[in-house]
């Protein structure tokens, strides 16, 4: 655990590694972007298209800037976290996210196959409306397993928590062979709700693994659950 780490909100000079993060997080410690993948883009072009929808900052989606968290050591970027609120405006992040891709992505590479949405829709969850949502956790390799991650979580769920009345759960969707994510949620008490296995391997043409699990925690009883973990946020 490391003492001198703060946690903030993202801002503009964040960009750079938010969109690391972004693409990080997908890869899921392989070498597959899913997102270029199904747009038939490359890493740089998506790069690109990240930049233009992260400085649109549009608030309750997983494309949000200011709805990421980022750790800093010594004024070093080494991890980062983002969550919204599910359906918080009425509006789902599914939409939100379809809107903006649609809006910087050119049109011809936006025209999926059957098949291609056929695997994403195989491999997706229907997100809980009102609920915190948690998604794209990156920490920088000479900085793991120092419970920065842990801490991202835990001050994700607070943000929430305390501003946000009525927010009394939490989600993440993770590849199941993500083991390092898996665990650090699981030690948290986040419990596997559902899980989705893609068989065919075409899955593999987008994805990096073929099966999804959606966490969840209830977090009703949110004073005891802060107070046993407190001692990892001081």
């Amino acid at each position: 655990m490391i003492n001198n780490l703060i946690i903030n909100s993202a801002t503009v000079d964040d960009i750079d590694f938010i969109i690391d993060t972004i693409i990080e997080s997908d890869k899921s410690s392989t070498n597959v972007i899913s997102a270029c993948n199904i747009f038939s883009i490359s890493e740089e072009e998506y790069r690109s298209v990240l930049k233009q929808i992260l400085l649109e900052d549009f608030p309750n989606s997983e494309y949000s800037l200011s709805g990421f968290l980022v750790a800093r050591v010594d004024g070093e970027n080494v991890g980062a976290l983002c969550s919204w609120v599910e359906n918080a405006d009425g509006i789902s992040n599914a939409i939100i996210k379809s809107s903006l891709l649609m809006s910087f992505i050119e049109k011809e590479k936006l025209v999926s196959t059957g098949r291609k949405l056929e695997i994403i829709n195989g491999m997706s969850f229907e997100r809980k409306p009102n609920s915190i949502q948690i998604e794209y956790g990156y920490v920088i390799a000479p900085r793991r397993r120092k419970k920065i991650f842990t801490q991202l979580i835990l001050s994700t769920l607070k943000k929430h928590i305390n501003f946000e009345a009525g927010v009394t759960s939490a989600e993440t969707v993770l590849f199941e062979k993500n083991t390092s994510s898996f665990d650090a949620f699981a030690k948290l008490q986040f419990k596997v709700k559902n899980k989705k296995t893609f068989e065919e391997k075409d899955v593999f043409d987008i994805f990096p693994y073929n099966t999804k699990v959606l966490m969840n925690i209830d977090l009703e009883n949110k004073h005891d659950y802060f107070e046993k973990f407190n001692y990892l946020l001081q």
